[in-house]
């Protein structure tokens, strides 16, 4: 009579959960990449009217664009305008996964490695122009500019304790995504069922308690599904993870340009020619429980060389200067704002100079960046940093990579 008993309800149950509308699929989870900023150009570093000239390429945008006014011009329009775009966010390969993404593979011992190189397919390429660069304090003519540019991250090393909490992380969301999958498919609820029945069999639990627990289970696995599938598409620690400053990144860029002499394009110069290494350290204080709320604090160095062909001399002929740039900065990220300070010290055929300015910007959107610079530039004349830049990108969505659910 009991077996009957708990026949009868083990089949009340199964009909009960199976009529429940579980049309949800199981699919991976999407996390989208986050960026605090779009940096500058390097074609727009290069011509040297960037708010600032230590930059990391930190944008996920396929295409971006920029645009720079200068304090010290009064027309109320924008003098410099670039154009950023970045072939892998546009084509990308779908089965890019949050390890992939990370550089990191797992060999035959079953040990993740990572691939310090890995970002070096993210270069993106850049074209700048300015309706009037400014050559030096006398020069009252227009000397329209452009500048193509080329930028990239070399090498890229994590810290150990970063690659540890990624695969902590991305482990823990392929068991939600398992449980998610069990749920979905009834086979958590036949593993239920089988051990209830063992129990009431073997006199583990009465029969009251066996019609109680069987009773309940389809709300308690409802309740366990909703709760795995809430944790399992929380991802902002893990973006956090995947954007944490590295432990060392060494970024290349170069670039060229040329100007056109009194508006003129019979007047055609060499303007400048350029190649540069930044390196790019740092350390994340942000908090798992409050991931929304990035701080960092990043450390920059440059080393550049710069061959300068707009110096004029005193007979207004332009000619060409090599320069040698060493330099650093520091920038404090909270929330949506950085601030940051930087200094370079440039050596040249002519005079050893610096440039010296604060940087601050802010996050309107996930689209759409503020930023701001005020210092000295190289030389002695003509030389106050006083800048504000526009950035945003053009990709209708955010870039993503996927956690991939358990085979």
């Amino acid at each position: 009579m009991k077996k009957i008993v708990l026949m009868m309800f083990t089949f009340i149950v199964i009909h009960q959960y199976r009529s429940q509308d579980k049309k949800a699929e199981i699919k991976e989870i999407d996390v989208e990449l986050k960026e605090l900023a779009i940096s500058s150009p390097a074609s727009i570093i290069l011509l040297g009217i960037s708010p600032s000239e230590l930059e990391t390429p930190k944008s996920k945008k396929a295409i971006a664009l920029s645009l720079v006014n200068s304090f010290k011009k009064n027309e109320g329009i924008p003098d410099t305008y670039a154009f950023e775009i970045t072939p892998y966010w546009l084509l990308r390969p779908k089965e890019m996964n949050s390890l992939k993404y990370a550089g990191l593979k797992e060999d035959k011992e079953k040990i993740y490695k990572q691939n310090i190189f890995n970002e070096l397919n993210r270069a993106s390429f850049s074209l700048g122009f300015v309706r009037d660069l400014t050559l030096n304090s006398d020069d009252d003519i227009k000397n329209p500019t452009f500048a193509i540019s080329v930028r990239g991250t070399l090498i890229k090393v994590r810290t150990q304790d970063n690659i540890k909490r990624i695969i902590k992380e991305d482990s823990a969301k392929k068991a939600q995504l398992k449980l998610i999958s069990k749920y979905l498919s009834g086979e958590e609820e036949k593993e239920e069922i089988q051990n209830i029945n063992k129990k009431c069999e073997d006199g583990t639990l009465n029969l009251t308690d066996c019609e109680k627990e069987l009773t309940e289970i389809s709300m308690k696995l409802l309740k366990k599904y909703e709760e795995n599938n809430k944790e399992a598409n929380d991802v902002d620690y893990y973006k956090n993870l995947l954007e944490a400053s590295p432990l060392l990144a060494v970024d290349f860029a170069g670039g060229y340009s040329t100007f056109f002499s009194d508006n003129k394009f019979s007047s055609n110069h060499f303007g400048k020619l350029g190649f540069w290494l930044t390196l790019n350290s740092g350390i994340d204080f942000t908090n798992k429980k409050k991931p929304e709320e990035e701080k960092k604090l990043n450390f920059y160095g440059i080393v550049r060389y710069l061959d300068d062909g707009t110096t004029m001399d005193d007979n207004q002929q332009f000619f060409r200067t090599r320069n040698y740039d060493f330099g650093g900065k520091a920038e404090l990220t909270y929330k949506r704002f950085s601030i940051s300070w930087e200094y370079i010290y440039r050596i040249n055929d002519i005079e050893n100079t610096f440039r010296s300015n604060g940087v601050l910007a802010y996050k309107v959107s996930d689209k759409v960046y503020i930023n701001a610079a005020f210092g000295k530039n190289y030389g002695e004349k003509d030389n106050l940093i006083s800048f504000l830049g526009l950035n945003w990108g053009l990709d209708s969505e955010k870039p993503s990579v996927f956690i991939e659910p358990p085979k």
